[in-house]
This record gives C-alpha cells, structure tokens and sequence, in this order.
C-alpha cells in the first residue's frame, strides 16, 4: 500500500519536471515560423500604405489632364461657334445683298462699284431678231465718302459717280453711254450719247470694263427672254413687245 503512493508520487513529480521542458522547446519553432514583419508593418496591421506624397501627386496628374481635355473641348467649341457665326454673318449679309438696290460688285482703285438693280434691266438689241443687252446703271462710291455713308446710315453718299452702260453678252460687247458727277441728288437732265452700233467695243482682258462686264452679267443672271422652245425670247415680255419684237406689229 505504502509502495503503490510511493510510485503515484514519483510519476506525478516526472509529469511536472517534464511538462515545462515540452512547451520551452515549442516556443523557439513557434517564434521562428511567425514571419518577419517591418516597423511600418507592424504599425499599419501587416499592409504598407502608398505615402501620402504620392496620393497628391497622383491627384495632381489627374486633375491636370481633365484641364487639359477639358481646354480642348472649349477650344474646338469656340472654333466650331466662330466658324457658325461667320456663316451665319454671310448668310445675312448676302440675304441684305439680295434685298439692297444697291448691289455691290467689286472695289478698285479706291472706289467701290455698285448696280443699281431698280433701274438696270434687260432689253432686246436693235437690229437682232432675238439678241438682248443689258442695260446697267453703275454707282462709283469713293471708299471714305462709303465708309462716312455707311457710318451715318445714310444710302446716298455725298458724291459719287453715275455711270451709263450698255452691255452684250452674247457678243462680249461694251457700249459707254454716259458718266456723271453727283453731289446730293443727280439731276435729270443729262446729256447722253444716242444709241449707235459703232460705239460697241470689244473687251480689253484685265481692263476695269472687262471687270465690270463679267460682274454685270453675274449680277443679272440669266436673260429673261432666255428660255428653249417656240417661246423662246418671250420670258419677261408683254404681250405689245412679243408683237412688236416679233410679228414685227406696231400698236
């Protein structure tokens, strides 16, 4: 009896001697299996954040490259509402050409010439079965009593020059009538050269009546009587001139 508490003691004092030994030895293989972690490591949870630099800078480049899209943008933008205005401009512009009496052909040598379209027309020539000639009033503005007009919104400049002409399509043929001096209101009574085959005369190229003559017939356009078929020449004519160009009928 006494040796059996004798062998449980024994046993009991090995299992405390041999217990703290065991979990000595498990330590160290614990501690060298754990992974090495850094300060920042340790302080941030195991995860390195970027530095705060580096977020800023990254902002920085970013932001920088939306300015610069969006400089882009308004850059085309306003090329696109400056290339709309200036449409819009001549569209305007070329609406008040068509409206004005006035019709602005060119400028040269410091005067501005205009076609008086109220009083230009077309009209056959003599001596031709079908031929037509235009006849043209053109106003020779000079440029500064032009720009004092335009300023002053008054449509008759202080002086001008009035000039006469007859012109042939067809043929490429210019006939001077008459010119005349304005200041204020041109008066009627004019003296002008009578109407004379001999006076045609054929145009210079380059000439200033070479200019006028093409600016002309593109301002006139097509001739009235211009047209295909047995009306031919009849367009634009009343029944009297059809007659009387025509059926050769005096009324």
């Amino acid at each position: 009896m006494n040796r059996a508490k004798r062998l449980a003691a024994g046993l009991l004092a090995a299992l405390v001697f041999v217990l703290p030994l065991a979990g000595a030895q498990a330590a160290p293989e614990e501690t060298a299996a754990a992974p090495h972690r850094t300060a920042d490591e340790t302080q941030t949870g195991g995860l390195k954040s970027a530095p705060p630099e580096a977020k800023t800078a990254k902002d920085a480049a970013r932001a920088q490259q939306k300015a610069e899209r969006d400089a882009q943008k308004a850059a085309k933008k306003a090329v696109r509402d400056q290339k709309k205005a200036e449409k819009k401009a001549a569209k305007e512009e070329k609406k008040r050409q068509k409206a004005a009496r006035f019709k602005r052909l060119f400028v040269d040598n410091g005067f501005t010439y205009y076609l008086d379209s109220k009083n230009s027309r077309w009209l056959p020539r003599p001596n031709s079965n079908s031929e037509r000639m235009i006849e043209a009033w053109v106003r020779l503005v000079e440029d500064a009593a032009d720009s004092a007009s335009a300023e002053t919104g008054d449509a008759r400049p202080g002086k001008y020059f009035l000039e006469h002409y007859y012109l042939s399509p067809t043929r490429r043929e210019i006939m001077f009538i008459s010119e005349l001096e304005v200041t204020g209101r041109p008066e009627n009574a004019i003296h002008e050269r009578p109407y004379d085959p001999a006076n045609w005369e054929h145009l210079v190229p380059g000439s200033i009546e070479d200019d006028l003559f093409d600016a002309i017939v593109a301002q006139m356009k097509q001739a009235p009587g211009e047209r295909r078929g047995a009306l031919s020449g009849t367009s634009g004519m009343s029944l009297r001139d059809m007659l009387e160009e025509f059926g050769r009928i005096s009324l």
